[in-house]
């Protein structure tokens, strides 16, 4: 292939030639062989050409308002262009446009023009075309490829794929790839095709359903592939020489509250997990305020009492670390809690609990511990959350929402699953995304909180520089609301923060312009608004997190995500499932369908895996089905 190979080589995804560009797969297909005249005969809820005369169209800005005209002087500036079209059993159908130019539309009123669409029939009304944009009719099913945020486009994987397939002899170069792998050919057997039709049928299929069949078929293996993989990878258990029974029953009984349903549910599902072999692996979920910390410094202390060894927790920051180690030394002093962090001493010989920060992962080697919790996991790499852990340390990660990785990991790789639902308060958030012609609701909206007695909180994703910054906020919102307003970031000194958000507890200053200081471990409970500034780079299990820092008390709250600019389509999808989902987990599988489940065969935190195809796009359900599914 010589120096060509440079051309449709996609390093990102492990493709180093053309064979294994071909190991791409499509997202989907659209049959470009012919435009429906009539949208209600249309395949729903699926891309498809659509024909129909033009009759006008208008410049709309940013709140759907007409700009002043086709022609007039700033409507070349318009937000999106609104078509109105005629159909042959849809008369006047209004149908937008985003990215168009309006003068080239314009052109076009009066002729048949062909759009590319999804057909939505709605519940109580007729059907309506979303995703418009203009098309033409190729004569092929097109593969429709999807690429990685942050790593390559859907369009370069095209070309990657197109040039691969003009190269000769590739096609039979990826089948060999496929062939003489035992999972992979014991799908081909039960569909009955070849490795090589299969890869042509993924890329230049005949017809929607040769393609729709090998995606499927394609899909299955690499779901097949990777429980193959997981199962190899995974570590015998011995069972366990300790039964933790006595000393958790002691521990609760010496509480001096007591312990929510959930909440001994959880140990208890923890508690059989541990008894039952060594090195347990147990993802804790639980929103804000459901006591999930008690939890696991119960269930920490129970086996450090139990086995004589050390347990550890390691938390993302200094502040939640002071926190939890100091409702460690208050509830089980016995253990000697230890504070590990940047620049603390050595750790005493007598002490079986530590908590800590990233420090804790420079002692790894002189650590050897029965129990890690890893508080908070979406904060660590997967090497990180992995060095303080042997093959026997039984691993609790701990998370409102946890990382897709994590997710998939639970579903299929023998991870248990442990849930705290209820919150022990009553409470109501309201979320919701804002753009910056919004501003003055939102200010209106902080003075309604503060005349309820409320605290409001105003972050910011840096703290200098261009846009909005914690620093400059700070100085407007001080302008605005005198006297009134702290400042909290990372640049700040321990004593300046403390001070700064002692004044913002206690409501002498209540409202506060921070940093992603506040995320975790910030424990004011009667903060009626956050306004996430930038919320467009934040992750969802952040802004999940950040939210659960409202209303701890109970009563009803607002979240609103601000925006500078309108987001691309996957953000959007990402930060609307934080405005439908209130519960932790449930977010997170939505988080882990938008993301895809992770490299879950490698180290990434998102993405896709890296299983012999590539960008499978894999979903909830193919990993919750019966394996021979």
């Amino acid at each position: 292939m010589g120096d060509r190979a440079d051309f449709f080589a996609l390093p990102c995804l492990g493709c180093r030639n053309a064979a294994e560009a071909l190991l791409c797969l499509p997202k989907t297909y659209i049959d470009k062989t012919r435009a429906h005249e009539r949208i209600h005969r249309a395949p729903a809820e699926r891309a498809a050409l659509f024909q129909g005369k033009l009759v006008r169209c208008r410049g709309l800005n940013a709140d759907g308002q007409a700009t002043r005209g086709p022609f007039a002087r700033f409507a070349r500036f318009a937000h999106s262009v609104e078509l109105t079209v005629d159909f042959a059993d849809a008369s006047a159908m209004c149908v937008r446009l985003f990215g168009a130019r309006i003068e080239e539309l314009a052109a076009l009123v009066g002729q048949t023009i062909v759009l590319q669409a999804c057909a939505r029939p709605l519940a109580n009304g007729p059907t309506s075309l979303h995703g418009a944009t203009l098309a033409a009719v190729t004569g092929c099913i097109e593969p429709q490829y999807v690429g990685v945020p942050g790593g390559i486009s859907g369009q370069k994987i095209r070309c990657a794929v197109h040039a691969a397939l003009g190269i000769e002899g590739s096609l039979d170069q990826a089948a060999l790839l496929l062939q003489g792998n035992a999972p992979i050919e014991s799908v081909l057997h039960e569909h009955g095709i070849t490795a090589r039709a299969l890869l042509q049928d993924l890329h230049r299929p005949a017809t929607l359903r040769a393609g729709d069949t090998a995606l499927a078929i394609a899909r299955a293996y690499v779901v097949r592939e990777i429980r193959s993989a997981a199962v190899a990878s995974r570590v015998v258990a011995a069972p366990c020489p300790y039964d933790i029974d006595q000393h958790l029953i002691a521990l609760v009984a010496a509480q001096k509250e007591t312990l929510s349903q959930d909440q001994r549910r959880a140990l208890n599902a923890i508690r059989l997990q541990v008894n039952d072999r060594r090195g347990a692996r147990i993802l804790l979920n639980g929103d804000v305020g459901t006591g999930k910390t008690l939890v696991f410094l119960l269930a920490l202390a129970a086996i450090a009492s139990t086995s004589g060894k050390r347990v550890a927790v390691v938390v993302p920051s200094d502040l939640v670390a002071r926190q939890i180690h100091a409702q460690a030394q208050a509830r089980f002093p016995q253990r000697q809690p230890c504070l590990v962090m940047a620049g603390s001493g050595d750790v005493p010989d007598d002490s079986l609990m530590l908590i800590g920060t990233q420090a804790l992962f420079h002692r790894a080697e002189h650590l050897e511990l029965e129990a890690l919790v890893v508080d908070e996991q979406h904060k660590f790499s997967v090497a990180q959350r992995t060095v303080l852990a042997r093959g026997h340390t039984h691993v609790i990660e701990a998370s409102a929402t946890p990382i897709p990785r994590s997710l998939a990991l639970a579903i299929f790789d023998g991870w248990m699953q442990v849930r705290i639902v209820n919150c022990p308060v009553q409470k109501t958030i309201v979320s919701r995304i804002a753009m910056p012609e919004s501003r003055r609701k939102v200010v209106a909206l902080a003075h309604a909180h503060l005349q309820r007695g409320h605290k409001v909180v105003f972050l910011y994703p840096k703290v200098d520089g261009q846009g909005a910054t914690v620093r400059a906020a700070g100085e407007r919102l001080d302008k605005h609301f005198q006297g009134k307003v702290a400042v909290v970031h990372g640049q700040m000194g321990r004593d300046a923060k403390e001070s700064a958000l002692k004044a913002f507890a206690s409501g002498e200053r209540p409202i506060i312009a921070a940093s992603t200081a506040v995320e975790v471990g910030v424990d004011v409970p009667d903060i009626g608004l956050m306004v996430v500034s930038g919320a467009d780079r934040f992750a969802v299990a952040q802004l999940h997190q950040l939210r659960g820092r409202l209303a701890r008390n109970g009563g009803k709250a607002h979240f609103v995500m601000m925006l500078d600019k309108k987001p691309s389509k996957l953000t959007e999808l990402r930060l609307r499932a934080v405005c439908q989902h209130a519960d932790g987990f449930s977010l997170a599988e939505r988080d882990m369908e938008l993301r895809g489940f992770g490299d879950v065969l490698g180290d990434l935190q998102s993405g896709q895996s890296s299983a012999t195809f590539k960008l499978p796009r894999l979903q909830v359900a193919d990993f919750t089905k019966p394996a021979g599914g």
